[in-house]
């Protein structure tokens, strides 16, 4: 019973939640994003004293804009869903001679805290000069695009020669910054991303092992 009622709370929850999206017409609800791009991961913690990277890497990211939580005339929190793929490879500082592989398939979502709600174009504030209008336009575009992650990366297997095959499952946080094109009406724009990616997870002598990575991805983001 009290199950019930719970679902059924989560259930009136997100439906308010739609409503208010909708009535406040969020324009990047509703967006897929596709792009791709490279990282520079690092080994850290106890991977790290083995493996060392091997350079860039490329990466592919998918997000679905969600939900949109408006709380004030400019601005509404912004959540999405991301999906993606990254490959690694990195060197064993022993040998030399082998690599350990893996594929992590992050999941999670990102949280924009200071999405703007209608563009950049609806921003109106009095006319300085002398580039300081230039300079707070260029403030508001990097904090719309401001953006905090986290999720998970389900059944990682770390490959390499001559050894038997690890699975783990990574957590990840990270911290970034995306910048889309000036023309939110339109349903297919352009994006650029920049950021940082941690991904976390525990060995089974009960130590941790670190991956970081500083990442960049061009992409087309398409609403529905």
């Amino acid at each position: 019973m009290i199950q019930k009622k719970i679902s059924l709370s989560i259930l009136l929850l997100f439906c308010s939640i739609s409503l208010i999206a909708q009535k406040t017409k969020l324009t990047d609800n509703g967006r897929l994003d596709i792009s791709i791009g490279i990282a520079n991961p690092k080994a850290e913690a106890t991977f790290g004293q083995f493996y060392k990277s091997k350079g860039i890497q490329p990466r592919i990211t998918l997000e679905y804009g969600l939900i949109g939580l408006p709380y004030s005339k400019q601005l509404h929190a912004r959540v999405a869903a991301i999906a993606g793929l990254e490959p690694g490879s990195f060197t064993n500082k022993t040998t030399l001679l082998t690599e350990a592989k893996m594929t992590n398939k992050p999941l999670g979502g990102r949280f924009y805290p200071f999405a703007l709600r209608n563009g950049l174009d609806a921003i109106k504030w009095k006319r300085v000069g002398y580039f300081v209008d230039e300079a707070l336009l260029g403030a508001l575009w990097f904090l719309n695009g401001f953006y905090l992650e986290g999720g998970t990366s389900p059944g990682v297997t770390i490959k390499e020669e001559g050894y038997a095959d690890v699975s783990r499952s990574p957590n990840f946080t990270g911290w970034g910054i995306a910048l889309y094109d000036f023309a939110p009406e339109n349903k297919l724009r352009f994006k650029f991303n920049f950021g940082t990616r941690k991904y976390k997870w525990t060995n089974a002598s009960n130590t941790s092992s670190e991956i970081k990575s500083f990442c960049m991805d061009l992409g087309l983001s398409y609403r529905f």
